[in-house]
């Protein structure tokens, strides 16, 4: 358990059920909140089972009876049918339902006791869209009354759905089919020599299809393309394994990096990485150091942060970045972004005492639902539908 002084008060007593691969939950009531995390992926039986008796144990020591359970937007989540079962015992509670990447950025606003609006940027694998895809490379401008989605990774196929988590190839294979159509099969590259021929022509029509091929935006399935590409690995023994290699072999002496583009599409920016996928299948075919590759794309994600933010600040005026999501746990990428946008004059926030992966969810969960349930106006609309009355 881990005790939090809370920047606000909780007038009513909120229970916040996190998400799901980082399994964790917070109680909260006048200035403090418990944050209790460690349970793993919630999927498996014992570890949800654990986080139910947990939370229920929790609620009996602290003392703390909620009356407002907030969770996350994803419907599948064992996290969120544990928040509906609540509310369905204590119908007279509200049950707010909030966006994953949202709850990041406002976990990190909670953490320094951010005054103003910021520009928030949420890189992480997996999470649940208001429109139905699967985000994770989203940035937002607001505070933790209202966050506006600004602009996001350009949505790509994601073959097999979370199969593509522990069989990261799909996603590379996807990402240069979206750049060169079945062409990418002639590069002369370790990955595409060792993909098996079999497997493709299947992933392929899924793709063309749209059968069991979500549309996502995340950034950790990016990195999971770029090292089933750089390192030619087809599999994972666990979610960023690739990711987590990638790093470790970058070069520390190279500032050169990839061309991306972005473009505007009904009022939201959207990055293209057609050319950094490009970029990278160049330099291999042309036998460059892997060290040198990955330091080339790290430094390509930090530019695309560091331009988003600069697009923003002319339109808005807002100076304060923050980071937040499992992505940025990658040392290399957080502090070349934080280098590259305070050399450009932002103020940026990471994260501290609060995990920047799914773990610090909950914190941000409960201040979104603090700040709107007073606000009864606000919280009807936003949250219409997502209430157990």
């Amino acid at each position: 358990m881990k005790a939090i002084t809370l920047p606000f008060i909780v007038k009513s007593a909120i229970l916040a059920c996190g998400a799901d691969l980082k399994g964790a939950f917070a109680l909260a009531k006048g200035d403090k909140a418990f944050l209790f995390d460690g349970f793993g992926d919630l999927a498996q039986l014992d570890n949800f089972e654990r986080y139910e008796k947990a939370a229920k144990a929790s609620i009996a020591k602290t003392g703390i009876r909620p009356k407002i359970v907030a969770c996350d937007l994803h419907p599948g989540y064992f996290s969120t049918r544990l928040a509906e079962t609540y509310t369905l015992y204590a119908k007279r509670y509200p049950l707010l339902k909030i966006q994953h990447h949202e709850a990041h950025i406002a976990s990190a606003i909670t953490e320094h006791s951010i005054k103003g609006d910021v520009i928030g940027v949420a890189f992480d694998g997996t999470g649940f869209g208001v429109d139905g895809n699967i985000w994770g490379g989203e940035f937002f401008v607001g505070n933790v009354r209202k966050l506006k989605r600004i602009a996001h990774l350009e949505y790509t196929p994601m073959p097999g759905g979370e199969a593509a988590i522990h069989e990261p190839w799909r996603m590379a294979a996807s990402h240069l089919y979206r750049c060169l159509g079945n062409g990418f099969l002639r590069l002369k590259i370790d990955f595409v020599k060792g993909l098996d021929k079999k497997k493709w022509p299947v992933i392929r029509r899924m793709v063309d299809k749209g059968l069991n091929s979500p549309l996502t935006s995340s950034m950790g399935r990016l990195f999971d393309a770029a090292g089933s590409i750089v390192l030619s690995r087809q599999n994972a023994d666990f979610e960023a394994e690739l990711p987590i290699i990638l790093e470790r072999v970058a070069s520390s002496h190279c500032d050169d990096a990839y061309t991306f583009d972005i473009r505007p599409d009904k009022g939201i920016l959207v990055i293209q990485a057609s050319r950094l996928i490009k970029g990278i299948a160049k330099d291999l075919a042309g036998k460059a150091d892997i060290s040198v590759i990955s330091a080339k794309f790290h430094n390509t994600v930090a530019d695309m942060v560091l331009k988003v933010a600069l697009t923003m600040k002319k339109k808005s005026g807002i100076g304060k970045v923050v980071l937040s999501g499992g992505v940025f746990q990658n040392s290399y990428l957080s502090g070349r972004a934080v280098i590259l946008l305070e050399e450009a004059g932002f103020k940026v926030y990471t994260h501290g005492r609060i995990a920047a992966n799914d773990s610090g969810i909950p914190i941000g969960q409960l201040a979104i639902a603090n700040e709107n349930f007073s606000r009864k106006k606000l919280f009807r609309e936003k949250f219409k539908g997502a209430l157990c009355a």
